[in-house]
This record gives C-alpha cells, structure tokens and sequence, in this order.
C-alpha cells in the first residue's frame, strides 16, 4: 500500500462514497451520511493496516463497523439499509488487486496471479462476512423485539376482556 497522509485518505473516501451514493441515486438527504460512512470505514481500515493488521482482519472490522453504523443510521432515519451499505464499503473493495490478478494472467506470471487473486477472494469474503455478522445480529434483535412486543400487546388484550 503506497503511503499517503491521512487527511488524502479522509478526503477521498468521502468523495468516493458520496460520487457513488449519487450513482445509485440515493435520496440527497442520505449522500453526506453515505459519505461519512465510507470515509470512516477505510480510515479504520488504513489505521488497522498501518498498525500492522493483516487485509482480512481489517476488512472484516472496518466493514462490521460500517454495517453497524449503516443498520443504526437507517432506523434513526427510517430508509433502507441498503442506501448506506454500499456506499460504505465500497471503499473498502479491493480494485487494485483484481486489476493486478487479471494483470498477472495476461502476462503469464500464473504463480502471482493465484497468490493476488486469493487475497482479493479472501479480502471481499471477510468484507461481505463483516455485513452479513452485523445485519443478522440486528434482525434477530429486532425481530424478537416486535415478536416480545406482540406477546406484551396479547397479554394486555387478554387482561382487558376479563
């Protein structure tokens, strides 16, 4: 990964999130969230590479907490999740690897190519893991929340017509 202050990561990030939001024609009330999103989830994942976390860790953790931030945001603003997802880690795929395997394959190198194309599979696994551990933790929550909140409303009507 080639060294950059953090403030060109921070500033780019954003742009990038937000230019791809308006591609997926968000609402424009959701592009500066979509953005902050983004930006945070590859400014965790540049801070855990520098501390020296290997790609997979940090995908999973910045894209978790990308998916955490996204499932919280879109209750409080009652939009689908979606909108902030992808946006939030689209930072975080990793397109400079995909272009070097298929880099790799047109020069013959075959040996690179499976080495580069396996971290690329195993990075976009743990990014797509980080989504799906945080989306089913907070359905399964929400979930029996309305199904406790339904057995409490039962109760109630049964009380009231004795």
């Amino acid at each position: 990964m080639i060294w950059m202050p953090m403030y060109i990561h921070i500033i780019f990030s954003y742009l990038a999130s937000v230019g791809f939001a308006v591609f997926l024609n968000a609402p424009k009330k959701t592009l500066y969230i979509s953005g902050s999103i983004g930006m945070i989830s590859w400014t965790i994942y540049i801070i855990l590479m520098r501390i020296n976390f290997d790609m997979m860790s940090a995908n999973f953790i910045a894209a978790s907490i990308a998916a955490l931030l996204c499932e919280i945001l879109a209750r409080k603003m009652k939009k689908p999740t979606i909108l902030f997802v992808v946006p939030g880690i689209i930072t975080l795929i990793p397109g400079l690897g995909l272009y070097n395997t298929m880099y790799y394959v047109i020069e013959g190198n075959f040996q690179e190519s499976f080495t580069t194309g396996a971290n690329v599979l195993f990075a976009s696994g743990s990014i797509a893991l980080g989504v799906i551990v945080v989306s089913s933790l907070f359905r399964t929550y929400y979930k029996n929340l309305r199904k406790n909140e339904k057995v409490e409303i039962h109760k109630v009507s049964q009380i009231s017509q004795q």
